[in-house]
């Protein structure tokens, strides 16, 4: 096989985060009377809160945000995984391949988020938001994990689902894959992300581990 490792990012790739931030953002602008299509939170709030506090000065951005935290972390136990998230693990680890993980998210949040879904058992080791280095695009995650796990970056390919996810791997020098199913369509403009040129793409994460198996 061509690779030996698989560092997987988390949000938007195996944990269906994404969707459980904007049912947080949609209950929290609701509790406090606005009513937004999931279009205008995505494309307005979502991303860039400095921004979104100049479009909307009526909503107090630290307090709001602060309660979608609270939001999240309550309903951790609601999160769903991508489709074939479990098999996908399985058939890589069967195959002797080497997963690990990375993620924005809080370590103990992440923590939680896998055990309930049940992913915990696949990760030799994970590298987790602790404040203590730079975020993608910067490759520092991408660089601790390899360094963590003793992994060979020749052999080692990173599956992301954003920008920053193949920015980071590219200047890590480390092949990368990216996840494009139909469920983040709401969320990402398909047609930027693959301008970021990744060393390939695929729509969900059997195909990926039928990918790497048979390379």
């Amino acid at each position: 096989m061509k690779y030996s490792a698989i560092i997987f990012d988390w949000d938007g790739v195996l944990g269906m985060t994404l969707h459980l931030w904007l049912d947080g953002y949609r209950s929290e602008l609701k509790k406090l009377g606005f009513t937004y299509s999931d279009r205008v939170i995505i494309d307005d709030i979502f991303y860039e809160q400095d921004k979104a506090s100049k479009k909307y000065p009526e909503i107090d951005f630290d307090i709001f945000l602060q309660e979608v935290h609270k939001y999240l972390k309550s309903h951790v136990s609601s999160l769903k995984t991508y489709t074939d998230a479990h098999d996908a693990l399985e058939k890589l680890q069967k195959n002797n391949i080497t997963l690990t993980l990375v993620s924005s998210s809080q370590r103990k949040l992440l923590k939680e988020s896998l055990k309930q879904t049940g992913l915990d058992k696949f990760f030799l080791t994970m590298v987790a938001d602790d404040g203590v280095m730079r975020r993608k695009p910067a490759p520092d995650p991408f660089l601790n994990i390899i360094e963590i796990a003793k992994l060979n970056p020749e052999t080692t390919l990173i599956l992301g689902d954003s920008y920053a996810d193949i920015v980071a791997a590219k200047a890590a020098n480390i092949d990368s894959c990216l996840f494009l199913p139909p469920e983040n369509k709401i969320f990402y403009d398909f047609n930027k992300l693959k301008k970021t040129n990744p060393t390939y793409c695929v729509e969900n994460l059997q195909d990926f581990a039928e990918m790497v198996i048979n390379m």
